[in-house]
């Protein structure tokens, strides 16, 4: 969805957009995927050059549990605030000068419009947790033969010594010796 800016004042103008999942990718090296609809209503407003955009997102996001690739849901609700100026004055502003930190929360459109595409899925994708887990508790995967340790023990050995640490282990060894 575009945003035209032509339109816009400083009392802004409300916006609303629902995402069906297979017209909205998220990122496929997340493996991050929408499940559901995902909703996007706010509020943009035009002061001066500066465009401002300030709404909710709501959506449900599939994503893998870090420890057994298992997929686990996500219900995700984001708030933004963000602000636009065009690409020209963006070059113009940052052109031998330092930037200053109110300069840094500024992003760019080209043309007569914001792409609020881009700004919803970059704001899903920051709002996804760092640390994804099926449950508190994932046992995860053999790292020997793959099988997922929630289903039951596998039938590697248990215990063995990783080969990288047998230097140390016969240090240990050494070290208990009288």
């Amino acid at each position: 969805m575009r945003i035209e800016v032509e339109g816009l004042t400083e009392a802004g103008k409300p916006f609303a957009h629902t995402y069906r999942p297979e017209e909205f990718a998220l990122d496929e090296d997340e493996h991050a995927r929408l499940t559901s609809p995902a909703t996007v209503e706010g509020r943009a407003s035009r002061k001066g050059e500066e465009v401002r955009l300030r709404g909710r997102i709501n959506a449900e996001v599939e994503v893998l549990c870090d420890r057994c690739l298992a997929a686990v849901r996500l219900p995700l609700e984001v708030e933004f605030d963000a602000a636009f100026i065009p690409r020209e004055l963006v070059a113009r502003k940052t052109e031998n000068v330092e930037l200053l930190s109110e300069d840094m929360g500024l992003a760019a459109y080209e043309g007569d419009a914001v792409d609020l595409d881009e700004l919803a899925r970059e704001q899903l994708l920051l709002a996804l947790p760092s640390r994804r887990l099926c449950r508190e508790e994932c046992k995860g995967l053999c790292p020997d033969c793959g099988a997922d340790l929630n289903a039951g023990q596998c039938s590697c050995e248990q215990g063995g010594t990783d080969p990288r640490w047998s230097a140390l282990a016969d240090l240990k060894d050494k070290s208990r010796e009288p």
